[in-house]
């Protein structure tokens, strides 16, 4: 009984000393006198981020940042661009103490001299995007009907430079008589001068035949600016001339100079989830009073699972002087 009964009391001693013993994490301490314990993950855009057991994430200004400890090596990146890694101390508010990884020897500074902990990986030199809509039905029986629809839109970006390409096609029959068939392809490449003001050059083609249109080319050139540009949210506009030439299967050839207006923008309604999508380009002929030519696309996409989503769109074209017999618009 002995045996046993030390035996427990040894068991006992143990997990009340364990749950005595403090959870190690690091703990930053702030100008306010407030103290954050937690995971330090990375500092960015003048944040530092701090994974806690009690509050998730917390996001704190680097500027209100008084002192930091590390449970482990953290990634230190100084002003001059220099990363030292190593466990990070407190000798006093104001400054950091760390014992470098690479030399061995323990290194003070103030945090004047930093930049950050743990700043994220640089940025790839080229990202992409691409977006495949595909839609389509069969009736058959009383109603005999068909229709196939698709666009796709790709889009490579690197610091000074954007390439976008799209193209859509729609066909369709009722009854065995073919009642839709028109394709559209286009190209933009932006060179960004600064962050946010780039210049653009723009070729576009498209045919309908049920517009009798056997092709409509365009081509522009001018400058554009880039209000904004996030994750969530997407705001551009854009202004030159345009070279304009239309074939029409009742009309001869007609070509003329345009001015071109166009601007676009995204917003996330609920981020990776609801997304509203509007674009509109609208070309005004120089050489007449009446000549004009607006195409709109506008829309909700819903994200479905992973990469695939529900897209809701309106395309719609006005001509202000198709030819005869054909409508103003298209919907």
């Amino acid at each position: 009984m002995r045996a046993e009964a030390r035996l427990i009391v040894f068991i006992i001693s143990i997990m009340v000393l364990s749950l005595a013993r403090p959870a190690r994490a690091d703990e930053v301490y702030l100008k306010n006198g407030d103290l954050i314990t937690g995971e330090i993950e990375t500092s960015e855009d003048g944040l530092l981020v701090v994974n806690t057991a009690y509050a998730k994430k917390i996001k704190v200004k680097w500027e209100e940042v008084a002192c930091v400890t590390s449970d482990k090596e953290v990634t230190l990146l100084l002003k001059n661009n220099e990363k030292i890694v190593g466990r990070a101390a407190c000798p006093s508010l104001g400054s950091i103490q760390i014992i470098d990884q690479e030399t061995g020897e323990t290194r003070e500074f103030s945090l004047a001299d930093f930049q950050g902990i743990n700043p994220p990986p640089p940025p790839p030199p080229v990202t992409y995007k691409a977006l495949v809509d595909v839609g389509g039905a069969i009736n058959s029986g009383n109603t005999r009907s068909k229709s196939f629809n698709s666009s796709g839109k790709f889009q490579a970006r690197s610091k000074n430079q954007r390439l976008y390409l799209e193209g859509k096609f729609n066909y369709g029959e009722s009854e065995g008589e073919e009642d839709q068939r028109n394709w559209l392809t286009g190209a933009k490449y932006d060179y960004f001068w600064t962050e946010k003001f780039y210049s653009y050059l723009r070729p576009f083609a498209e045919y309908d035949k049920f517009q009798d249109l056997d092709l409509r080319f365009i081509t522009s050139a001018g400058p554009g600016y880039q209000f904004i540009d996030t994750e969530t949210a997407g705001l551009f506009a854009e202004l030159g001339p345009a070279y304009f030439y239309e074939d029409y299967d009742t009309e001869d050839v007609n070509e003329y100079l345009a001015a071109r207006w166009a601007a676009g923008g995204r917003y996330h309604i609920i981020p990776q989830k609801i997304v509203f999508f509007h674009l509109h380009e609208f070309y005004y002929d120089l050489s007449s009073d009446v000549g004009a030519y607006l195409r709109t696309e506008q829309g909700v996409r819903l994200a479905l699972v992973e990469n695939f989503s529900l897209n809701f769109r309106v395309d719609y074209q006005y001509k202000s002087d198709p030819p005869e017999g054909n409508k103003s618009s298209d919907t």
